[in-house]
């Protein structure tokens, strides 16, 4: 019960910051349909022709890479700011336990960027291909945030370096692009290079993606990414072992 309660409070403290950031959160939900725009026009400007299922793929997969990007980097930066706060080391010594926290900070995140961001790219996905698409789109919502937690505990581990760091930018950044990149958001993972793939394989990304990337425009649940979505979860026990044993170091060292 106290975890929940402490998720909760997270939760409502972040939230109710993020959610008066009227500009930043239009901006960023702006910009997966700006840049998935962009493409479709350089497609144009090439070839001549705008494919839409392409499109609408590249749409999807930008509005899932904000999210992504929440659960990989935001944890990175808001443990910079406890740290420089001085707030770490009372959250570690408290019963609220940072890693808590560290949910309830990811939801209210999600929630308002990821979240403004999905519901416009659901309503592009309805106008292009009908209101079933639309609601089969905020549904993949619901799937995105589930499946999203091997992401948050890649997050944590990166999470683990700032307490030595003390640079979010240097830890998450680098593999941030790598899921941009080999993440299967814009392209299929089948076009890459061979060893450009087995790293898209090692990373949660692709299969995540492709799972509710399925739901939104195929109407389908994937279960074959559902399945390999579970074996990613171990990345979530790597994610808090991590964590906690990099948080034991630097309070020994006097780090944070």
């Amino acid at each position: 019960m106290r975890p929940l309660l402490t998720i909760r409070a997270g939760f409502y403290a972040v939230f109710r910051t993020l959610s008066r950031m009227y500009g930043p959160a239009i901006f960023i939900s702006a910009l997966p349909p700006l840049f998935s725009s962009l493409l479709a026009l350089g497609g144009w400007i090439i070839s001549g022709r705008v494919e839409l299922d392409k499109y609408l793929y590249q749409l999807l997969g930008m509005s899932l890479l904000v999210m992504a990007q929440v659960a990989l980097s935001e944890i990175s930066w808001t443990l910079k700011g406890w740290i420089d706060d001085g707030l770490f080391d009372y959250l570690a010594a408290s019963p609220a336990q940072p890693l808590s926290v560290f949910i309830g900070v990811f939801l209210a995140e999600a929630l308002v960027f990821a979240g403004l961001s999905l519901v416009i790219t659901a309503a592009v996905v309805g106008a292009l291909k009908g209101p079933l698409f639309a609601l089969s789109t905020l549904a993949a919502y619901a799937l995105a945030f589930i499946g999203s937690l091997p992401l948050i505990g890649l997050g944590m581990a990166l999470a683990s370096l700032v307490l030595f760091t003390k640079e979010p930018g240097v830890v998450a950044m680098p593999i941030g692009a790598a899921m941009a990149v080999v993440g299967g958001v814009l392209y299929p993972t089948s076009i890459l290079p061979p060893y450009l793939r087995y790293i898209a394989e090692a990373l949660p990304m692709a299969a995540w993606a492709d799972a509710v990337r399925g739901l939104a425009l195929g109407l389908t649940l994937p279960i074959k990414e559902l399945g390999a979505l579970g074996g990613y979860a171990l990345y979530i026990l790597i994610g808090v072992l991590s964590f906690d044993a990099a948080g034991r170091v630097a309070r020994r060292r006097g780090v944070a």
